[in-house]
């Protein structure tokens, strides 16, 4: 075990981390092609705007990655589908590692970036975790929120986050796989991590120790302070880590709300413009790993 790895995770949750077939698990190592393989998926099944039958698709599809990963008490809640799993970990507490599936009902908009992108990256970081479970840290639940994109011209902060607020809710009951809510001590949301052109400043409803970690983290793996997208503060965004946030969990949204352009939200967001030529797996590595080694002491 590397004992520095280990300080950063015992550090963060003292606050309270091509083709088809992905293959067997690589052990300790984030695949950035191996996400991106399920990335591409997502984007050829087309828009996937939640109830829809290509969002049903969709969960199935991760039911099944997450159950060749090795991740148990794969199930998906309902009425929203968010699809949820569980890595043990022989510490006190769990993790909520989240991503949302749906994309936005725009005719045409496959959602590379929003949010293809932070799925793969947690569908990768199962396979990494699995592979070394029972965790010497607490237990991850995986979440791969529905319903986080409002309707129509509904604002955002009326009718999003639905599957998310779901999830708290069967968290608060002990329901539907959810853990218990006094049992979560943290909870990491990865959304638009695909951006070719990465930056993931600190959003400020996010907290800062969580956020101070991984920015930790991804210099040892860069080996320099100039390689990491984790550099900045950004305004408040909406999104689904609010619900955790309003229920007392600490939570960081890792986002690049960036997309396309300086300014925010960038010119790609919600448009037919997200593609994937707009997204990069060295993006999702320079994500992903930092996260095994936040999440992962014995990596």
């Amino acid at each position: 075990m590397h004992f520095v790895l280990f300080f950063v995770f015992c550090a963060l949750w003292a606050a309270g981390c091509g083709s088809d077939d992905p293959g067997e698990p690589a052990p300790g190592r984030f695949d950035a092609e191996r996400a991106f393989s399920d990335l591409e998926a997502q984007v050829e099944i087309g828009p996937r705007p939640s109830g829809s039958p290509a969002n049903e698709e969709l969960v199935e599809f991760f039911a099944g990655r997450l159950e060749e990963a090795g991740a148990e008490e794969v199930a998906v809640q309902r009425p929203y589908s968010n699809v949820v799993a569980t890595i043990p970990g022989e510490g006190e507490g769990t993790v909520v590692l989240a991503a949302h599936h749906d994309t936005k009902d725009i005719p045409g908009f496959v959602g590379a970036n929003d949010g293809a992108s932070g799925v793969a990256v947690v569908l990768e970081l199962a396979r990494v975790l699995a592979a070394e479970a029972p965790l010497e840290g607490p237990s991850i639940s995986i979440a791969l929120f529905d319903a986080e994109e409002a309707r129509g011209d509904r604002p955002f902060e009326e009718d999003g986050t639905r599957g998310s607020q779901q999830y708290v809710d069967y968290a608060e009951a002990g329901e539907q796989g959810s853990p218990p809510l006094d049992e979560v001590t943290s909870m990491i949301l990865f959304d638009m991590v695909g951006d070719c052109d990465l930056q993931i400043p600190r959003e400020t409803n996010s907290d800062d120790d969580l956020y101070g970690r991984f920015a930790e983290a991804a210099r040892d793996a860069s080996g320099t302070d100039s390689a990491t997208p984790f550099v900045g503060e950004t305004t408040a965004i909406g999104d689904d880590h609010i619900p955790f946030i309003a229920a007392g969990v600490p939570a960081v949204d890792l986002i690049d709300f960036t997309y396309g352009a300086a300014s925010s939200p960038g010119p790609y967001w919600h448009t037919t413009e997200d593609t994937l030529d707009k997204v990069c797996p060295e993006s999702l590595e320079a994500v992903g790993e930092p996260a095994v080694r936040v999440l992962d002491p014995s990596g």
